[in-house]
């Protein structure tokens, strides 16, 4: 898998401006590593879950490839009281290849950051990274979108940018526009956010690659890693896990 071109500050910043999670997310997370005294969250991005994650006497560790993203998220951290970001720090390495100093009780890999891995290899090796980091009857919660009801006869490739959102960033306001791409390699959908300052200045352009998986093709990834699925979901609320299901949200243990 290629590196995505990495982000300069302004990039995270809107990057982070226009992305503020799934509705419940935060809260499901903090259930999940409820009464956990070290908790590892892969993809850390600008710091949106390790500020709601961190508590004193916790070990909280983020780790995120991108430095902007980094450089965002120390400054997150640092705005948190400082009873509660003694125990958090931040490690930029990747998610596939990583080692950890210190096992966790929980490891967590949220808002589809799954999908940011293009090859079923580079999952595999993120799922044996994670049971590696794990400590004995710890456990590994993700999240992605689902994708078993997904027909890709019917994917469009749209041509022209459609209006997403507005943010406000330094004094300024920007428009942002969204187009998705259906790349010819095997289960990809691409993502382009276009963003446009109010007046004058000139456009930012951020294309997040996607690799797409079948609840089928995780569940039997996470079996050769070494784990058992302890809960499938449908959604943060707790309902079911069904074709229908908007996002498809696992908890696995690893297997005795």
């Amino acid at each position: 898998m290629l590196a995505p071109p990495p982000l300069d500050s302004l990039d995270a910043r809107l990057y982070a401006l226009t992305h503020r999670g799934n509705p419940g997310d935060v809260a499901h997370y903090v259930q999940v590593c409820q009464g956990a005294r070290s908790v590892l969250e892969l993809g850390c991005g600008y710091g949106r879950l390790l500020s709601a994650l961190a508590e004193p006497r916790r070990a909280l560790c983020g780790l995120e490839l991108d430095a902007a993203f980094l450089r965002l998220c120390k400054e997150t951290v640092s705005a948190l009281p400082e009873r509660r970001r003694r125990g958090v720090s931040l490690v930029r390495a990747d998610m596939r290849t990583f080692r950890v100093e210190q096992l966790y009780e929980r490891v967590i890999l949220p808002y589809n950051a799954l999908y940011c891995l293009l090859t079923a290899a580079d999952v595999s090796r993120c799922f044996r990274a994670v049971r590696r980091a794990l400590a004995p009857g710890g456990s590994f919660t993700f999240d992605v979108w689902n994708a078993d009801g997904l027909d890709v006869s019917q994917l469009r490739e749209s041509q022209a940018d459609e209006p997403l959102t507005r943010v406000d960033h330094a004094g300024r306001s920007w428009s942002v526009f969204e187009r998705c791409t259906v790349p010819r390699a095997r289960d990809r959908l691409d993502v382009t956010y276009t963003y446009v300052p109010a007046g004058s200045g000139r456009a930012r352009e951020q294309t997040l690659q996607q690799r797409y998986y079948r609840s089928s093709e995780l569940l039997g990834l996470l079996e050769r890693a070494g784990f058992d699925v302890v809960r499938k979901l449908g959604s943060f609320g707790g309902t079911r896990f069904g074709a229908r299901s908007a996002r498809l949200v696992i908890t696995a243990a690893p297997r005795d």
